[in-house]
């Protein structure tokens, strides 16, 4: 398992932060996510056999946050 910090830039309340994080747990591979809007970022445990950065960024993107 690796553990990554991606920005997550465009949440505004808890509804974004569940939105993310429901986003990034249905990804294959992923492990564990933990959002805070405080910080405006996801940190996520994943096996890098089965997902990778590009794939976060690109379901961030998609959802209508803008990674960083």
């Amino acid at each position: 398992m690796e553990t990554i910090a991606i920005g997550v830039v465009g949440m505004h309340c808890q509804s974004c932060v569940k939105s993310v994080s429901m986003l990034l747990e249905s990804l294959p591979g992923v492990a564990r996510v933990e959002v805070s809007l405080d910080a405006g970022q996801a940190r996520i445990s994943y096996d890098p056999k089965l997902a990778s950065i590009a794939d976060f960024t690109a379901a961030i993107d998609e959802a209508g946050f803008e990674s960083s």
